[in-house]
């Protein structure tokens, strides 16, 4: 059967360029799975994909892992993106729960794992970060070994890295019972994984959720009264224990050792200099399957006789990032800003400020929507001014613009009030548009058949061979026209689309120029007829 999919800019045809037909034959006939799917990222912290990335599906119900197309054919595809599903006839429920892991290998990295657990259709997306061991980023130390038997004698183990100034050491204490998160007990091989991290340059980046703790607790698991962020750290670790079955361990019978060691220059904020020999750090810990941040008391620190290195030693009953740090309150909820404009549906963000209303220093910034009756919350922010102001320019994230350019600006409001207030973007004028459109061409005597249709068509755009690619829209059966601002008439541009919700392009044009304000895809294809 024939397949012609195209570009129309007016009475121009241009054919898109399909790296695989037969793949993009295949895709136009699989409906990909909406609902039970795990987006899968995998990245290297330090650049490029490495080569022979394995990722595997392990546990009791991985073999009710599909791809989000419902085939067995795992892939990750060249930006570490990979879509998969639960078998699409099975209905997760909390009387029948999915359960399995997922484990990414990579030769020369450190193994990264994730268990999951579905009660439900909700979806889940998950980032794989890998580690390369032998030249891990600035500041990091990464380690990974076998435990070949069960934790019946004592085991110690360190973050060796002949590069690195401090190191993190772990106890195993013998006899110790590990159990996982639902207290089944895991047995060995174990794989570990421990990452020390120092607080040099740009090592705070990899705090777990950016240091933000939102909902904290104390040792005890009770509420604290205030969110609190890391601005100063002095170092943490994240130790991972797992088996070949996908077990991840999350608790143990006996508590095990850890200690830390520390830049000694590290300042401590409470006393405004170099952190000294019997100073109190507080101590807290980061659990990623449940999302939950605990302020676990305090260590001490000691000095090693042998080489004067500072180091703080404490006991933990759970693995996941221990942090060495001096917890920041911060405001629960701020003020509330809403725009009045002209704009609607506009697909582009704006440049807009946080600035100290006493001095008109920057604050905070972001690029916002700012569509008429659109809202920005500030939440989660360090009490580091009284109050504040917000600024929009006459810049947005797509086109640039001016980022000097006041074009509207709110009245003063306390940086943790609770109150909403309007900003006047009136003067904004709309930026000009795109439309972007199915056209579904029939035979005679025949209409088009919704249904048959790809439930989406996923379309990307960058600049002229940049593969920087940026969503455009995504157009689906039942909405079959959008309009963009992201691209503009006259411009040139690179375009790529999906109907797998992004695991492939099949479809690709380069260096398209746009003489028309209107991009038709002209389909050609008599099974979506009837």
């Amino acid at each position: 059967m024939k397949k012609i999919i195209g570009l129309l800019i007016l009475i121009g045809f241009i054919v898109w360029a399909c790296e695989n037909p037969l793949e993009g034959f295949t895709l136009r006939f699989k409906e990909p799975i909406e609902k039970a799917k795990l987006d899968i990222r995998v990245y290297n912290v330090s650049g490029a994909l490495p080569q022979n990335i394995k990722v595997s599906f392990v546990g009791p119900d991985s073999s009710l892992v599909v791809t989000n197309l419902n085939t067995k054919k795992f892939k990750l595809n060249a930006e570490g993106v990979m879509i998969v599903a639960v078998n699409p006839e099975i209905i997760p429920s909390t009387e029948r729960p999915v359960r399995f892991s997922v484990i990414v290998d990579a030769p020369g990295y450190t193994r990264a794992i994730k268990s999951f657990i579905y009660t439900s259709q909700a979806n889940k997306s998950a980032s794989f970060p890998l580690f390369n061991e032998s030249t891990p980023p600035s500041g990091v130390s990464s380690f990974e070994t076998t435990i070949n038997t069960d934790v019946t004698t004592e085991q110690k183990f360190t973050s060796v890295q002949s590069s690195k100034s401090e190191q993190s050491t772990v106890f195993f204490r013998a006899g110790t019972t590990l159990k996982d998160i639902e207290q089944n007990t895991v047995l060995g091989p174990l794989n570990l994984v421990m990452l020390h991290f120092d607080n040099r340059g740009s090592t705070r980046g990899f705090l777990p959720v950016g240091g933000v703790a939102t909902n904290p607790l104390d040792t005890q698991g009770k509420a604290l009264a205030d969110p609190f962020d890391l601005p100063n750290i002095a170092g943490f670790v994240s130790i991972e224990l797992s088996n070949a079955l996908g077990q991840i361990v999350k608790t143990l019978s006996k508590p095990l050792g850890i200690k830390i060691e520390l830049n000694s220059s590290t300042i401590n904020p409470t006393t405004g200099k170099a952190i000294q020999v019997g100073e109190s750090i507080p101590i807290c810990s980061y659990d990623g399957d449940k999302g939950e941040w605990r302020v676990e008391g305090s260590a001490t620190i000691a000095k090693y006789a042998s080489n004067g290195k500072l180091y703080v030693q404490f006991d933990a009953s759970h693995l996941s990032y221990w942090i060495v740090c001096w917890p920041r309150s911060i405001c629960r909820k701020g003020p509330t800003f809403t725009f009045k404009s002209q704009l609607k549906n506009v697909d582009l963000t704006y440049y807009c400020q946080l600035v100290d209303a006493s001095n008109n220093k920057l604050f905070r910034e972001y690029y916002l929507t700012v569509n008429d009756g659109s809202s920005f919350t500030l939440t989660f922010v360090p009490k580091d001014i009284s109050n504040l102001k917000m600024r929009v320019f006459a810049a947005n994230n797509i086109m640039g613009g001016d980022r000097t350019k006041i074009i509207a600006e709110s009245a003063v409001v306390g940086l943790c009030e609770d109150k909403r207030l309007q900003v006047d973007v009136s003067s904004l004028p709309v930026p000009p548009s795109v439309s972007v459109a199915f056209d579904i061409v029939c035979p005679t005597g025949k209409v088009m058949d919704e249904q048959a249709l790809p439930s989406q068509f996923r379309i990307q755009f960058s600049t002229p061979d940049a593969n920087s690619w940026r969503e455009l829209l995504t157009l689906t059966r039942t909405s079959l026209k959008a309009t963009t601002y992201k691209v503009l008439q006259k411009g040139t541009y690179d375009f790529r689309a999906s109907t797998d919700g992004g695991v492939t392009w099949p479809y690709k044009e380069n260096k398209k120029y746009l003489n028309s304000a209107l991009i038709t895809y002209k389909i050609e294809d008599k099974s979506f007829c009837k």
